[in-house]
């Protein structure tokens, strides 16, 4: 009888030390949402531990921001727009893409941190992510602070 609570007591601590174990190499999203310039902005980080590795930010964009009055008008300037993102297109690792609404336009861009070419994303004039040496990464809480300190808020 011993040797049977025994062994169950040393399984049930094996079981407590591997989730333990588990959780420290914990994922985890974190949204932030705020207005910007007149800009609707909401951010998404996911991470492994601390790394950021992968960021998704939607905006919405009010044509009267763009000094437009309709969709339809935005929809003329579409090719414009979309030049603005052409450095962008062949680098592995970023997505965009743009909506057109009723009163206001819509960009989100996602970049996979884990497959992204740091040195050739920054070498783009307006890319805005911070160079990383091969033993350094992306903290998911001195993100988040920044983007709190700059006016947005984490929601659930």
């Amino acid at each position: 009888m011993k040797k049977t609570a025994f062994r169950i007591t040393g399984l049930l601590f094996l079981l407590i030390a591997t989730l333990g174990l588990a959780a420290c190499g914990s994922e985890e999203t974190v949204t932030l949402q705020g207005d910007q310039m007149g800009m609707s902005m909401e951010v998404t980080l996911d991470a492994k531990d601390d790394e950021v590795t992968h960021q998704t930010v939607k905006t919405d964009i009010p044509y009267s921001t763009m000094m437009l009055e309709s969709k339809e008008e935005a929809e003329e300037l579409d090719e414009q727009i979309r030049s603005e993102f052409k450095p962008f297109e062949d680098i592995e690792g970023i997505e965009f893409e743009i909506k057109y609404g009723d009163d206001a336009l819509t960009q989100t861009i996602s970049v996979d941190l884990t497959a992204v070419d740091m040195e050739e994303l920054n070498s783009i004039p307006g890319a805005s992510l911070p160079a990383i040496e091969d033993d350094e990464y992306i903290s998911l809480e001195e993100t988040v602070k920044e983007l709190e300190d700059a006016g947005l808020e984490v929601v659930e």
